[in-house]
């Protein structure tokens, strides 16, 4: 697994037991945590400090949940690729959360393996996006 590309993650949920567990969970797994928070509004300042490759984001959070995190960083062009950490896949807050731009869900209780399959569906989208970035910019030298 050393050939692939360390990604850059932020935590982000205000229960301290998830964040440490889901810190557990990547160690080892070519992904760096660059820095937890436990609500919104320190969410926000930490992505656009931090700059991550991938943020989980827990939806019920004080100061702003999860769903206002997603409109504010949407709005700042500051998105990363964002997977929503949620108790239930409730449809309202799942189509909210698509449409602002989530790349997925993890539903507690979570386990490793999907964790891990989750997190590595979103490497591949994450490198994706970031190669038609690349190729969007790179002069034609054809």
């Amino acid at each position: 697994m050393t050939d692939k590309q360390v990604l850059r993650v932020l935590i982000v949920d205000d229960y301290d037991m998830t964040r440490t567990l889901l810190r557990i969970i990547l160690r080892g797994q070519n992904f760096e945590v660059v820095g937890d928070a436990t609500d919104g509004a320190m969410a926000i300042e930490m992505c656009q400090r931090l700059k991550p490759d991938i943020m989980l984001l827990d939806v019920v959070m004080p100061r702003l949940n999860g769903l206002e995190v997603l409109a504010k960083l949407k709005a700042s062009n500051a998105l990363p690729l964002v997977l929503m950490v949620n108790r239930a896949e409730e449809e309202q807050v799942v189509a909210q959360a698509m449409q602002l731009g989530t790349s997925g869900y993890i539903l507690k209780p979570f386990n490793t393996a999907s964790v891990i399959e989750t997190l590595n569906e979103a490497r591949d989208r994450f490198i994706v996006r970031s190669a038609a970035s690349v190729s969007r910019i790179t002069p034609n030298n054809g």
